[in-house]
């Protein structure tokens, strides 16, 4: 058996009579209650704000030298990212030596002979800072890698004048569980977009306890399918590879993605190109005549399409989704052929057999919602398509549930009926806001009461604008109830703080001002 080596800690009590007791039900009062806190002082910048906290006045510093020891059966990959994620949040100055302790269960682990703490059926992972040192258990390697990354945002440099920069964790018990279960990130890489960007919003999406992580390249990313689905300079897969590499090491899960229906031309139909008809003209018969949407009824589109399916599989490697898009199929069924189908059939047809087909792939199929919504039936600002002249919201009924439906509306600021709706369809789904703050609140809220499986942050085009934003969006997945103290800490500028600061250890500038922050300028250009 494995014992880790002492280390000096405080000598004050863990959790003397005053404590503070912070958890969704008490947030309105958590500031007052902080242990040596002024009235109105925020306790401890924590993203997202743990479910139940209980603060002692005491601190546990930490040595030079910190050893970690974890249950025989720890997951490696847990261990890597701690090693990692440790050397990042004290700048190589404390040095963690990583034993195996059989006396430690599976998802516990514990600095300084610390027991790991009880767990609450409910939390996920349990987290203890005292006097004996520091322990966490967890239900699963998810937990453990949620309680770490809580634990590092609890440590707190120090210049001490005889001994340099040293770090301190204050005393804390903490109980955690998530609000909703997926809480997911949808990334994509236009030909414009930093790998640095998207690399800076895959480490910080899960360090704040996301999940999941669609990433979706707009003709981006070279495919052995056709050479024109993609620009000539676009990544090869052993470049991004390395991005999916990143997501899969911090723990979240990949999810590919490729348009099958709609936005077939993988770009901006705001600025009119076409990845594959600007390259190679004679590959129209693939398209609608406009060239928007996939021609539906040419076996040659529904072949290939299948080969897309397959290498992005492939290139994400395990995981249990593939979002195939299927949203804003304006010109569904223009051509000669596909006017003489069942325009609706057509559409089900579709969906249903790239949705079975994924299946056998292991894989269950995301598609966007607004196809399947009655324009006329649903509010202004709702994502809704169906229309008397593209009525697809026909097909409501004849659409697979083993689909899941990705709900998405960006405009919407208050009740969100069609979650609940889609819900009493039969069909699981996920909220899928934007970058207003509003909007991600109101999703949030919508998708646990509709009993959604959770939520996709959306980012499109405004990546800048989003990653301070992820925050607040964990702060509204993750927070029970959606605590206040949570959301108090994770809007404006404390946001962006508080993101800068998390971004310098995870993705570290190293003195170049590209690489810092997460825009490339600091007086923005006029942009459309």
């Amino acid at each position: 058996m494995n014992h880790p080596i002492a280390i000096p800690v405080s000598r004050r009590d863990l959790l003397k009579n005053s404590v503070a007791v912070i958890s969704a039900a008490a947030c309105s009062r958590a500031a007052r209650g902080v242990a040596g806190a002024e009235p109105g002082v925020l306790p401890r910048s924590i993203h997202p704000y743990p479910n139940k906290v209980v603060w002692g006045e005491g601190t546990f510093r930490i040595s030079r030298r910190v050893t970690l020891a974890v249950g025989q059966d720890f997951d490696p990959g847990v261990v890597e990212l701690m090693s990692d994620t440790w050397r990042r949040f004290t700048l190589g100055e404390a040095e963690l030596t990583v034993v195996r302790d059989a006396s430690l269960k599976n998802g516990e682990f514990a600095l300084a002979g610390a027991r790991p703490p009880q767990r609450e059926p409910k939390a996920a992972y349990a987290l203890s800072a005292a006097a004996s040192g520091i322990a966490a258990s967890s239900l699963d390697a998810v937990g453990s890698r949620h309680a770490w990354f809580t634990l590092l945002q609890l440590l707190e440099a120090d210049d001490a004048p005889d001994s340099g920069l040293t770090f301190a964790v204050q005393h804390a018990e903490i109980q955690d569980w998530p609000a909703l279960k997926f809480r997911g990130l949808h990334l994509c890489v236009f030909r414009e977009t930093p790998a640095l960007m998207i690399e800076k919003a895959i480490r910080l999406a899960a360090f704040l306890k996301f999940t999941h992580v669609v990433i979706e390249f707009w003709g981006m990313l070279k495919l052995e399918s056709m050479k024109e689905l993609s620009w000539p300079d676009a990544l090869p897969k052993s470049d991004a590879a390395r991005l999916v590499e990143i997501a899969r090491g911090m723990g979240l899960e990949v999810i590919p993605m490729f348009n099958l229906w709609g936005h077939a031309s993988a770009c901006r139909i705001k600025h009119g190109r076409h990845v594959v008809l600007d390259q190679n003209p004679r590959l129209a018969p693939l398209f609608e005549p406009d060239g928007w949407t996939w021609c539906l009824t040419n076996p040659r589109t529904q072949d290939l399409l299948r080969h897309v399916c397959d290498e992005l599989i492939d290139f994400a490697g395990p995981g249990q989704y593939f979002h195939m898009g299927c949203d804003e199929a304006y010109s569904h069924a223009t051509c000669d052929r596909c006017r003489r189908a069942d325009r609706v059939q057509l559409f089900v047809d579709h969906v249903n057999e790239l949705a079975s087909y994924v299946a056998k792939r292991g894989r269950r199929a995301i598609m966007w919602g607004d196809a399947l919504l009655e324009r006329a039936k649903w509010p202004s600002g709702f994502s809704a398509n169906g229309t008397p002249a593209l009525p697809t919201h026909l097909a409501i009924d004849r659409i697979s549930r083993r689909i899941v439906i990705a709900d998405w509306h960006y405009d919407v600021k208050g009740d969100v009926p069609t979650l609940a709706h889609f819900r009493e369809q039969g069909f699981e789904t996920i909220a899928c806001p934007w970058n207003s703050g509003e909007n991600i609140r109101a999703m949030a809220k919508a998708a646990a009461a509709s009993g959604s499986a959770g939520l996709l942050m959306t980012t499109w085009h405004h990546l800048a604008q989003s990653i301070p934003l992820l925050h607040f969006t964990a702060a509204c997945v993750w927070s029970e109830n959606g605590s206040a103290l949570g959301l108090r800490q994770a809007e404006g500028s404390l946001a962006r703080a508080a993101t800068a600061t998390l971004l310098r250890k995870l993705a570290p500038a190293d003195g170049h001002f590209d690489r810092a922050g997460w825009n490339p300028f600091e007086l923005p250009a006029e942009v459309d």
